[in-house]
């Protein structure tokens, strides 16, 4: 992880697992967006997924080289 994070090889709106981020961040960060949005007189759609759990079972040394291959 240190060299995904040294690398900065993470999109920057990942707020999961992330130092000093929480969802509560991220739900700033939508409520933001959307308001932007609305004040712009744009039409806002906003649609969830929630994958509660989906990531226990991962094998993360697979998804780290799978990610990180050029």
């Amino acid at each position: 992880m240190h060299f995904v994070y040294r690398n900065e090889l993470f999109n920057c709106n990942k707020h999961g697992f992330t130092a000093q981020k929480s969802a509560i961040d991220a739900a700033i960060e939508v409520k933001e967006y959307l308001e932007e949005g609305l004040r712009e007189g744009q039409i806002v759609i906003i649609v969830t997924l929630d994958v509660k759990g989906a990531f226990d079972s991962a094998w993360y040394p697979n998804i780290i080289t799978k990610t990180t291959k050029t």
